[in-house]
């Protein structure tokens, strides 16, 4: 079989840093920033039997406070994407970067990264100024991504608003798997979902605590106040999104996570380089080690799957 496809793979170039160091960020969720080159990412996908892998930014994003200077980064980003795809034909892919909150900028840039620079979908990180991915502020983005039949990678960043004094857990340990979770429900409680049926909604790590959840949020599907907004109820539109297993090597989130998903609509993911190569190959082998996949489902999983979504990639 041909080798794996990773759609959750992040750079990290020098002028991204140094775009975050001037926001005042000093590192990651939990240390400084990794070290990161396409070299580094090739050596990763070598050892782990990748044979593409679909990169995206993460968090922090790109909106500091200046609209100006998010469409600047936007652009250098997505032009970045688009320069490694074509230096490495058929090993990267690219998800490209939008300069949220400003809604026409976004749809300007959705025009330029997907028709011109022939990227492969759109990241949008669970928030961006305060305001959730399902709100209705963003309502214009999402009719143009649904008439795209876009592919939305959609990664956790930071909850929005202010912590509880004394906390200090690194955010991405149980925060971000929540942000995912939350962003996952508003699509559905908003509408989204129902709305618009043809934007393919990629979640990170497995749907963060969504398969855990599934379950409690349907019993109350006639109860709330949303409910005319999802009229087949939650679990059907949770079963609508993709999930990718970054993060998922072990058996309970694995397990959780087949119990929701329909294992067509889960796709192979690492998150390097925010967790290291040894941390990539761990997860791996437990992903690889998993028998709850037959092997006509790990091979769709593993590749099959980001095929039918990516066809540039196919074969």
């Amino acid at each position: 079989m041909a080798g794996r496809i990773d759609v959750h793979h992040h750079v990290l170039p020098e002028f991204y840093i140094e775009a975050q160091r001037g926001a005042g960020i000093t590192g990651s969720a939990y240390r400084g920033f990794p070290e990161w080159s396409a070299a580094h990412s090739l050596s990763v996908m070598e050892t782990e039997g990748i044979a593409t892998s679909v990169l995206s930014f993460t968090s922090p994003g790109i909106w500091f406070g200046d609209i100006d200077q998010t469409k600047a980064l936007a652009r250098q980003c997505n032009e970045f994407l688009s320069r490694l795809a074509a230096d490495h034909p058929g090993r990267f892919g690219g998800f490209a970067f939008l300069p949220l909150p400003d809604i026409d900028a976004a749809l300007s840039e959705t025009a330029y990264a997907l028709d011109e620079l022939k990227l492969d979908g759109i990241t949008l990180l669970t928030s961006v100024d305060d305001k959730y991915i399902g709100h209705p502020y963003f309502e214009p983005l999402y009719a143009e991504l649904n008439r795209r039949r876009a592919v939305v990678f959609i990664h956790p960043c930071y909850p929005p608003g202010t912590e509880a004094d004394g906390w200090d857990i690194p955010r991405m340990l149980i925060d971000y798997p929540f942000e995912t979770t939350r962003v996952a429900i508003n699509l559905i409680f908003q509408g989204v979902m129902a709305r618009y049926p043809d934007i393919r909604f990629i979640l990170s790590h497995s749907g963060g605590t969504l398969p855990f959840l599934a379950h409690r949020v349907s019993v109350f599907d006639k109860s709330t106040t949303f409910q005319d907004n999802y009229p087949d109820g939650a679990l059907a539109y949770i079963k609508r999104f993709w999930f990718d297993t970054a993060l998922s090597g072990d058996a309970v989130p694995l397990a959780g996570l087949t119990a929701v998903a329909d294992p067509s609509r889960i796709l192979f993911g690492t998150d390097y380089p925010y967790i290291s190569p040894d941390v990539v190959t761990g997860e791996t082998r437990g992903f690889d080690a998993w028998d709850g996949f037959t092997d006509a489902q790990r091979a769709a999983v593993n590749r099959g799957n980001a095929e039918t979504m990516f066809p540039r990639f196919a074969g």
